[in-house]
C-alpha cells in the first residue's frame, strides 16, 4: 500500500491533462453535493470555497495554477482573474466544516480535487499537504 507522499508524489508526475481530467470529475462529483449544502448560492460558494482554498493554502499563485484554473473552469483571463481574486482566509473554515460533515466517498472527492490544483505546477508544498490532510482527517 502508498503511502500519502508517495500518491502525492504520483500526482506531481502526472501529466497536465491526467491532472485536468481529475480536477473535473471531482467538480462534477462534488457540485451537487455543494448545492444541497449551500442551496442559497447554488452551491457556488462552497465549491468554490474548496477550488480556492487548494489555491490558497501555500499563500503563492503560480501562473501554472492560475492556467490550470482557468482551464479547469472554462473561465477566460479576465474571468480567472476575477473568480480567484474571491479568494478569503475564511474560506479554509467552511472546507473543514464541509470536510466533517460529508460522507468518506465525497471526502475522497474533495481530496482528488484539492491534490490536483496542488499538483498542477509540479510540486505539492508542505502547506498544500497539510491542507490535504486536513480533509483528509
Amino acid at each position: 500500500m502508498e503511502t500519502f507522499d508517495q500518491t502525492m508524489q504520483k500526482l506531481v508526475n502526472s501529466d497536465y491533462e491526467t491532472l485536468l481530467s481529475f480536477a473535473k470529475q471531482a467538480i462534477a462529483r462534488l457540485l451537487p453535493v455543494c448545492k444541497t449544502i449551500d442551496p442559497k448560492n447554488n452551491g457556488f460558494l462552497m465549491i468554490s470555497s474548496i477550488v480556492l482554498s487548494a489555491i490558497g493554502s501555500d499563500k503563492k499563485l503560480s501562473q501554472k495554477e492560475t492556467d490550470f484554473l482557468r482551464d479547469c473552469l472554462g473561465l477566460d483571463d479576465e474571468h480567472i482573474v476575477k473568480y480567484i481574486n474571491l479568494y478569503s482566509p475564511e474560506m479554509e473554515a467552511l472546507v473543514d466544516k464541509f470536510a466533517d460533515e460529508i460522507s468518506a466517498e465525497i471526502k475522497l472527492s474533495t481530496v482528488a480535487l484539492v491534490a490536483a490544483i496542488a499538483a498542477c505546477d509540479e510540486k505539492i508544498c508542505r502547506e498544500e499537504s497539510a491542507f490535504i490532510r486536513k480533509i483528509l482527517a
